[in-house]
């Protein structure tokens, strides 16, 4: 299927990666290579010896929200073409309204956005949250996309806002807020840049950096729709069934043109880790929490051997799962202890564009 793997997936996305067959997803075997033949290590700022960017890809922002859950459920609804799918979707609206009715007076459970603020202030980071632009700016729908608008509103700080606002503060206090773009914006220029102006109208002034929704991208189409839109940075070529090095590298690199031939002016930050890939019980790994850890600690090590970047995503409404944030802020702790330079993804690709080891790595 052009694009990638359809929905709902038929098996796992790494199963036909290369390195996978060789068993070697958890190993970056090109930069390995690289070294093994005199290539230098990269340099970070402060003398630190490699570097950590966190990511958030916000699908959801409310857990109790009705009218998302309609959307929702329009969604799925137009997308099955069975009557008795149509009919099972219109039944789960009625037991989101119950739902949605029992807890009317009760705390949203994803409204703790800012915990991950304070984790992360904590640790001297900054992170990168790449948010949905909105349905309104979407011209082809798709039935994973994101159920919020970003006039719905939000509890933030202790005061209820719309996404918009909360997005704004976000920014203002130094995070980096990137696309998360649609499905079908992966092979359309204009979609892309509707997507990108939605954002950039809420915080006032242009953005840099972007990742798929659901991972959803072509290699041979998608940089160039990227960078044709504006966009400088992509964090989106990791796994949503496994962690590890989808190319074997955990360095930046700028991506190509396969069918014009060309280099492009869109550095990769490529994408290691993804909590739903290891604890989600719906995918493949489905590890315990300590297991998890295990894994994330198995990559971090690898990373610190080539001095690369280890990329981290944990989906905001994660934290209403209590393993899932647990293993969150485990994982910080164990980072904090091994001092890397931590930094979105907008200072990571600034930083590598503007030094000498990214032109050795080029």
């Amino acid at each position: 299927m052009p694009g990638g793997v359809p929905y709902p997936r038929t098996e796992p996305d790494f199963t036909k990666n290369i390195l996978n067959e060789h068993e070697l997803l958890y190993r970056p075997v090109v930069d390995e290579d690289y070294l093994e033949k005199g290539g230098q290590k990269p340099s970070w700022p402060s003398g630190k010896t490699f570097a950590v960017c966190i990511t958030h890809d916000v699908d959801h922002v409310s857990e109790n929200s009705f009218i998302q859950s309609v959307r929702k459920r329009q969604a799925h609804i137009r997308w099955n073409a069975s009557i008795s799918a149509k009919v099972k979707q219109a039944l789960l609206a009625g037991k989101d309204l119950l739902k949605w009715t029992k807890n009317i007076y009760s705390k949203d459970p994803q409204y703790r956005y800012e915990e991950w603020l304070a984790v992360e202030e904590k640790l001297g980071a900054k992170s990168t949250f790449f948010f949905w632009p909105g349905r309104k700016s979407v011209t082809r729908p798709h039935v994973t996309d994101c159920p919020y608008e970003l006039d719905d509103k939000v509890v933030f700080g202790g005061r209820r806002c719309s996404i918009a606002a909360m997005m704004r503060e976000m920014d203002r206090r130094g995070w980096e807020i990137g696309l998360h773009s649609s499905w079908y914006s992966f092979d359309d220029v204009s979609e892309m840049k509707r997507q990108k102006e939605s954002i950039e109208e809420v915080l006032g002034h242009g953005i840099t950096s972007v990742r798929q929704h659901f991972l959803h991208y072509d290699i041979k189409i998608t940089p160039r729709v990227q960078e044709e839109a504006g966009f400088k940075y992509d964090s989106t070529l990791g796994f949503n069934d496994n962690i590890g090095f989808r190319f074997g590298t955990s360095y930046p690199w700028n991506l190509y043109d396969l069918q014009a031939e060309r280099p492009l002016q869109i550095m990769e930050v490529p994408l290691m880790v993804q909590e739903g890939a290891l604890l989600d019980k719906n995918k493949v790994l489905r590890f315990d929490e300590d297991t998890a850890f295990q894994y994330i600690s198995r990559i971090t090590e690898q990373v610190k051997k080539t001095q690369g970047v280890l990329v981290l995503l944990w989906h905001p409404h994660s934290i209403a799962k209590e393993e899932w944030f647990g293993l969150y802020l485990k994982t910080m702790d164990y980072l904090k202890d091994n001092d890397p330079w931590f930094a979105p993804v907008r200072d990571i690709g600034q930083y590598w564009e503007q030094t000498a080891g990214h032109r050795e790595h080029k």
